[in-house]
């Protein structure tokens, strides 16, 4: 064995090690342990993102997502879809959505509290609950069923994360809502699980003016294409400082690596992945046609 890998195998086995350990004092710290997820006995599920794509896919194969239990995210309550589909489960992970009072937000929670008129469950993150803005939702409108889950991110030995996840004591990193709907789908049992509207195209809307401003152009299936604009990509919902280039490819290499953790973590549950988004630049799951 060379001395060059000698020395990777050393670091990473030391890297790995260290991770659990930190992984390990933070579920103790952070995860509470009575939180379960549903125990579904249906097959398969659809987890909709809400790239551009997913609007031709509702086009085309709008029987396929009636016949099977949907998970939808963020502000998909303020699509027409929502109350045509019905989802079964509805997954927000963005702390802007309890810490927030911008107008998207309060909009998107509203149409939650107002539109839904059937069961769904609203699936929110452990840190949530001192706000109380779920709770109370909740609690306006009898349909929905409020569902906690522990968002700890466990790094670490596969073997020892994959048991935490079984647990639902942690998670792999979730950079984007898609990867902690998906998981959550995995561990509410279901075997199959198809990914629609993950386009992820984000790279191809943005935007650096002369003086070295990054500008994003955010657009979803829901949007009227004309009417998006660029707006200064900021690094967070109450922060004036704006993403570098290099920091945001950086940030958005973490969402495609949660796929693939993803991807690791269905094999070990027995679950298989799909990847059936019109366009995607997610290459973690097998790609399959609807």
């Amino acid at each position: 064995m060379s001395a060059e890998k000698s020395y990777k195998e050393t670091s990473g086995f030391i890297s790995q090690f260290t991770n659990t350990c930190i992984s390990v004092l933070k579920v103790l710290i952070q995860s509470k342990f009575a939180n379960t997820l549903s125990n579904e006995t249906s097959k398969t599920c659809i987890v909709l993102g809400n790239g551009p794509s997913l609007k031709t896919s509702l086009t085309n194969h709008k029987d396929f997502f009636k016949k099977h239990t949907l998970f939808c995210v963020n502000s998909f309550s303020m699509s027409d879809e929502y109350v045509e589909l019905k989802p079964q489960y509805y997954v927000i992970l963005d702390y802007s959505f309890w810490k927030s009072d911008g107008k998207i937000i309060l909009d998107t929670l509203e149409a939650v509290k107002t539109k839904t008129t059937w069961p769904i469950t609203l699936l929110v993150p452990q840190m949530s609950a001192g706000s109380k803005r779920f709770e109370e939702l909740s609690k306006a409108n009898p349909n929905i069923q409020l569902q906690y889950f522990n968002y700890t991110v466990f790094k670490g030995f596969p073997s020892i994360s994959h048991w935490f996840f079984t647990k639902n004591l942690a998670m792999p990193q979730s950079q984007n809502v898609l990867v902690a709907a998906t998981f959550l789908a995995i561990n509410s049992n279901f075997k199959e699980v198809y990914v629609v509207g993950a386009d992820h195209t984000w790279h191809e809307n943005l935007h650096l003016d002369e003086n070295n401003l990054l500008s994003l152009r955010h657009i979803h299936f829901y949007d009227d294409v004309e009417k998006t604009t660029y707006i200064p990509f900021k690094k967070g919902i109450h922060s004036t400082e704006i993403f570098k280039v290099h920091e945001i490819f950086a940030a958005w290499a973490k969402v495609f690596y949660g796929y693939i953790a993803l991807e690791n973590y269905s094999k070990y549950k027995n679950c298989k992945l799909y990847n059936a988004s019109e366009i995607t630049f997610v290459d973690a799951f097998e790609r399959k046609k609807l």
